[in-house]
């Protein structure tokens, strides 16, 4: 698969990835008491794991372009 490729598939993830975070980050930051709080704390930590590693992937993939535009001379 091309660079191109896993970009398309990576990049939706990590966006839905981040809105999960922030959702479940405000309903614990909020200490919203909901049904659904204890599953709450079960996706947020598992998601953020997935977060780093996707957002890692992201870098990675676009790192010629991040030392092309950061890290002139």
């Amino acid at each position: 698969m091309t660079k191109a490729g896993l970009l398309r598939i990576v990049n939706p993830v990590l966006f839905l990835s981040l809105v999960i975070q922030a959702v479940t980050a405000g309903i614990i930051f909020l200490r919203l008491r909901t049904v659904f709080t204890p599953t709450v704390f079960e996706i947020h930590e598992p998601n953020g794991v997935l977060f780093v590693a996707q957002a890692l992937t992201h870098l990675t993939l676009n790192w010629g372009w991040v030392r092309a535009n950061y890290f002139k001379r």
